[in-house]
């Protein structure tokens, strides 16, 4: 319960200072504070982009093509960090159809 307690009290501070950043004409909007620090956050440490598209593809949020694109890689590139990962990709297709 404590736990919980302390969450929310941090979550309500986070709020109050994005607001205050937008407040201050800093920023257009609280989206915009939080896309700006993600942006300096992969900056800073490259390898969450790749962990958050691992995750993204895992999750079936995302694309292949899509989870290479946030990690800044190609398609192929990026089967290859799934792979050393120890992700298999499973490829989905139309069964053949019985021959008669």
């Amino acid at each position: 319960m404590a736990m919980l307690r302390d969450m929310i009290r941090v979550m309500a501070v986070q709020e109050s200072e994005l607001e205050a950043l937008v407040k201050a004409g800093i920023f257009q909007s609280k989206t915009e504070v939080v896309d700006e620090a993600l942006r300096l956050l992969f900056a800073s440490r490259p390898e969450l982009r790749f962990e958050a598209a691992i995750q993204l593809f895992k999750d079936g949020e995302v694309t292949l093509g899509r989870a290479a694109e946030i990690a800044g890689v190609t398609r192929w590139e990026f089967e290859d960090i799934l792979a050393s990962h120890g992700i298999q990709r499973v490829v989905e297709g139309d069964p053949a159809s019985p021959s008669k």
